[in-house]
């Protein structure tokens, strides 16, 4: 290279315009940066409170998974209660009916409703 290039850029380089230049792009530099910093920390604390409403959300969906689970085995057992006491009731009709025809043989027995016929089966004996 040629000297007078080499004193020209030592020129450059050591001049207050070119320090100027460089600060300048250096301070937009960390400008952008600490406006990126900024809207990053915005975005962060958004996710942070979106985090904790849908994991208050989540929580009281857990609750309510937990008391409808609860509500579910109650009505199952009231079910499995009414399945019991309803097979009990049939089956003491069908002795009572059975009963009746066995010891009153004259009597007229009142038929039995529709809706329980398929379940009750009354077997007559003949009064002879």
């Amino acid at each position: 290279m040629n000297s007078d290039a080499v004193g020209f850029i030592l020129a450059l380089f050591t001049g207050g315009s070119v320090a100027g230049i460089i600060t300048a792009v250096s301070s937009r530099r960390k400008g952008i940066r600490d406006a990126d910093v900024a809207e990053e920390s915005t975005a962060v604390q958004g996710l942070k409170e979106l985090t904790a409403e849908l994991r208050a959300e989540l929580n009281r969906l857990k609750d309510d998974r937990e008391k409808d689970l609860a509500r579910i085995e109650k009505i199952e057992k009231e079910i499995s209660v009414e399945r019991d006491l309803r097979w009990l009731a049939i089956s003491h009709i069908r002795d009572m009916y059975a009963w009746i025809s066995e010891h009153v043989p004259g009597v007229t027995v009142i038929p039995v409703p529709s809706a329980l016929a398929p379940y009750v089966h009354v077997s007559r004996k003949d009064p002879s």
